[in-house]
C-alpha cells in the first residue's frame, strides 16, 4: 500500500482543492492530510485562517480523497511528522520546484501537483480579509457570508431548532453542504437523507432540496456555492413556510 502525505492549512475550501486531492488519490492508496492550525503563528506574513481548525478538518474529512488528518501548529512538529510517519510519497505544488521547504533532506520522494486550475485560496482570502463579513437574518435562523467571488460563494448557515429553509431548487449553480455541527434532515428530490457533524452532501444544479432541522439544537453547515451565478434571485421556491415568493 502506497501512503501518501500533503502538508497545509487548507482553509476556504474551492474547487482547485478538489482536483489537487483528487491527483494525490490517483497516485497513492492511502492520503494523510497535515493540517497546519495556523501559519501566520511563525510566519506573520500570511493570512490568519477564515475557518476554524476543526471546520477545516470537518471539510477534510468529508472528501473521499482523504484518509487521515493530523494538525499540527509549528514547522518543527511539521519535520516530525513527515520522520515518522513512514510515508512512501510526499505531495506539493509544483511552485515549490526548485524552492527550499521544510522536509526537503528526508529521503520521501516528491510528486509534484499540477496548479494550472488558476484557483488560488490566497486570492480568495484576501477577498475576505478586505471586506466586511455579510450576515442576513432568516425566519428559521441565519447565514453568514464567508466568500464572495466570482466563481465561488461560501456560506455558514445556522438553521434554528425546529426550523427548515424553503423546499427550492437553483438555475444556476451547485452546492456542497458539509455539516458543522447538530443533525440537519436534508430533502433531496423528495427523498429524505440524514447529515450529522463531519459529513457532507451534494446538491445538483436543478435539484430540488430543502435544510431542515427537527432538533432542539441549533444546526450549522458551510455551504460552498459553484456555478454561474449566486444572487438570491435563483432561488425558487416550491413550499415554504414562511409565505415567501
Amino acid at each position: 500500500m502506497i501512503k501518501g502525505v500533503i502538508a497545509g492549512n487548507f482553509d476556504v475550501m474551492h474547487p482547485g482543492y478538489i482536483e489537487m486531492f483528487k491527483e494525490c488519490a490517483a497516485n497513492c492508496d492511502c492520503l494523510v492530510v497535515l493540517l497546519h492550525t495556523d501559519p501566520s503563528i511563525e510566519r506573520p506574513h500570511k493570512l490568519t485562517p477564515i475557518l476554524s481548525v476543526e471546520e477545516r478538518k470537518k471539510m477534510l474529512l468529508s472528501l473521499i480523497y482523504v484518509e487521515d488528518v493530523v494538525r499540527y501548529t509549528y514547522e518543527e512538529q511539521l519535520l516530525d511528522l513527515l520522520k515518522m510517519g513512514e510515508f512512501d510519497v510526499r505531495f506539493l505544488g509544483d511552485d515549490y520546484i526548485d524552492k527550499p521547504f521544510t522536509g526537503d533532506d528526508l529521503k520521501v520522494p516528491i510528486h509534484y501537483l499540477n496548479r494550472d486550475h488558476g484557483w488560488s485560496t490566497t486570492k480568495y482570502k484576501t477577498l475576505i480579509a478586505n471586506s466586511l463579513k455579510e450576515v442576513d437574518e432568516r425566519p428559521w435562523g441565519k447565514y453568514e457570508v464567508l466568500l464572495d467571488a466570482p466563481d465561488v460563494k461560501v456560506k455558514r448557515i445556522t438553521v434554528n431548532p425546529y426550523s427548515r429553509l424553503s423546499y427550492q431548487y437553483h438555475d444556476k449553480r451547485s452546492e456542497r453542504w458539509v455539516i458543522v455541527s447538530g443533525i440537519l434532515s436534508v430533502i433531496l428530490d423528495d427523498v429524505r437523507i440524514i447529515k450529522t457533524s463531519g459529513e457532507s452532501i451534494h446538491i445538483p444544479l436543478g435539484s430540488r432540496h430543502r435544510a431542515c432541522n427537527e432538533t432542539h439544537e441549533p444546526v450549522i453547515f458551510i455551504e460552498v456555492q459553484t456555478g454561474s451565478y449566486f444572487g438570491e434571485d435563483d432561488i425558487i421556491r416550491i413550499e415554504d413556510d414562511y409565505n415567501r415568493d
